[in-house]
């Protein structure tokens, strides 16, 4: 909480407020403590967080209350199903929990960097923990779905999650291929409560050719940017390539580019003018390389393999 109370009742902010003064949550009255460091952002925190449940309730959407009462009624009747259990460990409230599985309703769009910190604080315990989303915030167009870098942080696996108030659905997508542009194709399930708890394996992903408006669109993309640095039309430039005259191993879409942010297209061309130029090096390669921030991603060194292992077969089989 970025807001309190101090002895005279004036509401004063992090930003404002000084180490050494008695302050206290506007909404319960009871003490808080300001925290300030070089790392975290200045706030107030509760002396124990369960004092102040009707704080926790007030940062949550009626939308959000309704799937968490939804997904409550219906898992407790087969399962022993905790709500808004307090782990004082990690200092996390989960909206419910069964056994070692959390499940997080965030229809709100937060940070990835956020939605990785407290899935980490799960694993640090053993568990582990499934975010839903809103149903209705996945963009669709053009047979793909375009998830926002919020909504691919929450990526369980291969899998996104959601859920409509409206229709009461639950929803598994599975992600397969990115197309650029962070679009990618999937297929889509319609899973039952009891679903949530079960395991969900990675699903292996064939490489799959782009076509020729995937491409283009990769490349206007990177135009428009209008970066005269840019890594995709410079090594374009140096290899005196174009959209119409890409090496087929170039113009594919494989799996482990589901955890990094640098286009299809870029960083394939990137090991193509490295080894052109008789250049490449790992360890450049590596920082090149820009992960994205996922709950599930693998260490960066797993990623990396995994993108030179693909490049490779896609170069020997072309």
């Amino acid at each position: 909480m970025f807001t309190a109370t101090d002895t005279h009742g004036t509401r004063i902010t992090a930003d404002e407020a000084r180490k050494g003064v008695k302050y206290f949550c506007p909404v319960c009255e009871a003490p808080v403590t300001f925290k300030a460091g070089n790392v975290k952002t200045a706030h107030f925190s509760h002396h124990r967080i369960v004092d102040c449940i009707r704080y926790l309730y007030k940062k949550e959407s009626l939308e959000h209350l309704e799937a968490k009462h939804d997904l409550y009624q219906a898992l407790s009747r087969r399962h022993h199903i905790s709500m808004e259990y307090y782990l004082q460990e990690i200092e996390q409230i989960p909206d419910l929990m069964v056994g070692n599985r959390a499940l997080e309703i965030q229809y709100s769009a937060i940070s990835p960097e956020l939605i990785t910190e407290r899935s980490k604080g799960y694993h640090s315990i053993g568990m582990d923990v499934i975010w839903l989303l809103d149903e209705a915030s996945i963009r669709q167009g053009d047979g793909c779905i375009i998830p926002t870098h919020f909504q691919m942080s929450t990526l369980y696996n291969t899998a996104l999650f959601t859920y409509s108030n409206t229709h009461k659905r639950l929803t598994k997508w599975h992600l397969r291929h990115h197309r650029g542009g962070n679009r990618w194709t999937c297929h889509t399930e319609e899973i039952t409560p009891d679903d949530l708890l079960a395991r969900h394996p990675a699903e292996p992903v064939a490489p799959l050719k782009l076509g020729q408006g995937d491409i283009s669109r990769m490349i206007q993309r990177e135009r428009q940017q209008k970066n005269r640095l840019n890594p995709t039309l410079t090594f374009l430039y140096q290899l005196s390539l174009d959209a119409g005259n890409l090496p087929p191993h170039l113009c594919m879409s494989v799996e482990p580019e589901r955890w990094i942010l640098n286009p299809p297209l870029e960083w394939k061309l990137y090991i193509m003018h490295a080894l052109e130029k008789g250049v490449f090096d790992r360890g450049q390669f590596g920082r090149f390389i820009h992960m994205r921030e996922m709950q599930t991603a693998p260490p960066k060194e797993e990623v990396l393999n995994a993108l030179l292992s693909a490049y490779k077969m896609l170069y020997i089989s072309q």
